[in-house]
């Protein structure tokens, strides 16, 4: 064999060698921001549903003007149904009445709509042993913590977990305040403080 060709086999060798790697890594990336929550995607569903609530509200408000002016005997089953159905939900941009509990909401993910009254001090995770248990895989064990700080104010806190805890798309590295409406992510699971 000819050191030319053997210099060809070589590089061809290494370049195959290459083009594998990337070709995995490409594969590998596609496969992991399948499971994410794409921010395009919440921002969209969010404004989604402030528009869905205002219309609510509007229709919520047309309603009750009407059945004002209607006596009550003209009141069916259908339209108490449709005005339950028509309530603007706990999202909407008109705001609730004031409560002392304060809830998270998984509003992106596997387990979206799912609401947890928050303790003073709760732990988020995969392991059963934690407040509020998150079956999502890209979850830690023992992923995060929030808690009650000092003034009142609630606390979030990543508890070493492996891919990371975002606060409005941005990386934690300690105890951070969060206020309602902010969105946490843990892994591919978006929660919102309310």
């Amino acid at each position: 064999m000819t050191e030319l060709t053997y210099a060809v086999l070589k590089y061809s060798f290494i370049l195959a060698l290459i083009l594998f790697a990337w070709l995995a890594v490409r594969s590998l990336h596609k496969d992991v921001s399948a499971f994410l929550p794409s921010r395009d995607k919440w921002v969209r569903k969010k404004k989604k549903q402030m528009k869905e609530a205002r219309s609510r509200t509007g229709r919520a408000s047309s309603v009750s003007s009407l059945s004002q002016d209607m006596p009550p005997a003209s009141v069916t089953q259908t339209s108490i149904v449709s005005l339950v159905t028509h309530v603007p939900p706990f999202s909407s941009p008109v705001a609730p009445a004031k409560s002392d509990t304060t809830v998270l909401v998984i509003v992106d993910g596997k387990d979206a709509g799912m609401t947890f009254p928050l303790p003073q001090s709760c732990t988020l995770g995969r392991a059963r042993d934690n407040s509020i248990v998150v079956s999502d895989q890209f979850i830690s064990s023992h992923h995060a913590r929030i808690y009650k700080g000092r003034k009142g104010e609630w606390v979030l806190e990543d508890l070493g977990s492996t891919n990371g805890t975002y606060l409005d798309e941005k990386q934690i590295a300690g105890p951070v305040i969060i206020k309602p409406g902010q969105l946490m992510r843990l892994g591919a699971t978006t929660f919102e403080l309310r």
